[in-house]
């Protein structure tokens, strides 16, 4: 997705800006989340399970992030996963038909 406000890694810039479009009728904006492993895909398994256990590490130790500066921005980061996850989910849906994915 694009830079965030708070990027402290100079070498990266926007990445995967057109995620879910295509060319076929179903179009879906799939911008954000977590790649895997140095590639480009995102795999939803494993990145919920790694928010799950950042959000744990947040509720066991939010005074050593916060002593450390970092609180705000686990929390950004993991913001931007969950809402990743949430835009591959159609909660308006009666029947679940199509899960989107790329």
């Amino acid at each position: 997705g694009p830079l965030p406000k708070g990027n402290n890694v100079s070498w990266r810039g926007n990445s995967g800006m057109r995620d879910g479009f295509s060319d076929d009728a179903y179009r879906k904006s799939l911008v954000g989340g977590y790649y895997d492993a140095g590639d480009a895909i995102k795999f939803n398994f494993p990145q919920s399970y790694a928010l799950t256990l950042l959000s744990w590490s947040v509720i066991e130790y939010s005074a050593k992030y916060e002593a450390a500066g970092e609180l705000n921005h686990i929390k950004e980061l993991i913001k931007w996963g969950t809402d990743y996850l949430l835009k591959t989910f159609n909660s308006s849906a009666d029947t679940i038909d199509v899960i989107a994915a790329q």
